[in-house]
């Protein structure tokens, strides 16, 4: 059974990625979460603590899809990018929403950067340790694009995919 704080921290990502950051009110929040008025409060102290809670909430829940470690690179980050456009949809478009005020607030960047270093060890078990940095930063690329251009083509991803992962685009 999910307890009160997952299920404000899950409500809240789910704010955060359908309706952006103006959406996410306490009041939003517990209403959406369907519990008593004060919880967020309770748990998190004010809506800045919510803020705070929801990047480690959000390297907990954005994780790559499982693949298998006998699966290339280019599989395992192709499964990665069809979830985070497809069924993760909403907590992807929620973790950009959390760049951006980390981009603006330097206290919340690190939290964030502890999450983005558990997406850079999981990429150095694919491509080293030396090119998992670039690769996690050209996928947020990729990513950022295809949520803005609204589509996405999966051959066309699959390419950069490819070419970000093999060993020779390694410098």
């Amino acid at each position: 059974m999910e307890n009160t704080k997952t299920r404000i921290l899950d409500n809240a990502l789910d704010l955060l990625g359908r309706r952006g950051l103006g959406s996410l009110t306490v009041r939003a929040v517990e209403d959406a979460a369907a519990v008593p008025h004060g919880s967020v409060r309770h748990h998190f102290g004010s809506r800045s603590g919510l803020i705070r809670a929801l990047f480690d909430h959000l390297g907990e829940r954005d994780v790559p899809v499982t693949v298998s470690d006998r699966d290339s690179p280019t599989a395992a980050v192709a499964a990665a990018l069809r979830h985070w456009l497809g069924p993760g949809r909403t907590v992807t478009m929620a973790r950009y929403e959390l760049f951006l005020l980390a981009a603006r607030d330097p206290a919340l960047r690190p939290p964030l950067a502890r999450a983005r270093e558990r997406f850079v060890a999981l990429a150095a078990r694919r491509v080293g340790a030396e090119t998992a940095p670039a690769v996690v930063a050209a996928l947020d690329g990729l990513v950022l694009d295809a949520l803005v251009r609204g589509e996405h083509d999966p051959a066309a991803l699959g390419a950069a995919v490819a070419r970000i992962t093999s060993p020779s685009a390694a410098p």
